[in-house]
């Protein structure tokens, strides 16, 4: 009887601890079971961050900004040149007077005599025009060779002439007059240019040439060669 009683005791304390581990078993068995069952719910069968990805890999992006190279902003388009005024005509002179240009004035020289062991030419600027003109100052002068090259040097500028110091001004048919100068042949020893075959002359003002071939016998001697400037009659 007492080893019954001992039989039965010792049943019941290796069933209490039985009991107390299968609560608390039964228990964490339960919570994660609820856990994964809200996971699977939650997330679904390849993950919520796989979804959350491809949904933000969707959403439209700002597009990215195009390279500049450099980094040097491109320079704008030229615009068309503005419109340009037509060119000027050429200025008159006080009075509404034009500077005399080389499409009206004919050439000539005339031998004027020999004074003080120099020799003289008038060198004549006629206005071949229909209308006034004006000249003023020196003109360009220089000698040519029958092939065309210059003989010597160009003439030198003198104050010989009738010059005021004004403008000469020609009505049509009028000479202005300018004072060329050279030295006597026979106070120079025979030194003296070549012959030439052309008289070229600039009128004032212009980049424009008159020429003739009337010479009236100018030889330039000494090496001296002037001009003076234009005046209002022959010297």
């Amino acid at each position: 009887m007492s080893h019954t009683h001992r039989r039965d005791g010792h049943g019941r304390r290796r069933g209490g601890p039985d009991q107390a581990r299968g609560r608390p078993r039964g228990v964490w068995g339960a919570a994660l079971a609820l856990a994964c069952a809200a996971a699977l719910t939650a997330c679904g069968p390849d993950g919520g961050d796989a979804d959350a990805a491809g949904a933000a890999s969707d959403a439209p992006t700002s597009p990215a900004a195009t390279p500049t190279g450099t980094g040097t902003p491109a320079e704008p388009a030229p615009s068309s040149p503005p419109p340009t005024s037509a060119a000027p005509s050429a200025s008159a002179k006080p009075g509404g007077i034009a500077r005399c240009e080389t499409d009206g004035l004919a050439l000539s020289l005339v031998a004027n005599g020999q004074e003080m062991n120099s020799k003289y030419f008038d060198l004549r600027l006629t206005n071949t025009g229909s209308e006034p003109c004006d000249l003023l100052g020196h003109p360009g002068v220089s000698l040519l060779d029958a092939g065309g090259k210059r003989v010597g040097e160009p003439a030198t500028r003198s104050q010989d002439g009738t010059s005021d110091g004004g403008a000469v001004r020609l009505r049509p048919g009028q000479a202005a007059h300018a004072t060329v100068k050279t030295a006597g042949e026979g106070v120079t020893d025979g030194r003296c240019w070549p012959e030439a075959a052309t008289l070229l002359v600039y009128p004032p003002g212009s980049r424009q040439t008159v020429t003739t071939a009337d010479l009236a016998g100018l030889k330039v001697c000494g090496d001296s060669f002037q001009v003076g400037p234009v005046g209002d009659r022959a010297p």
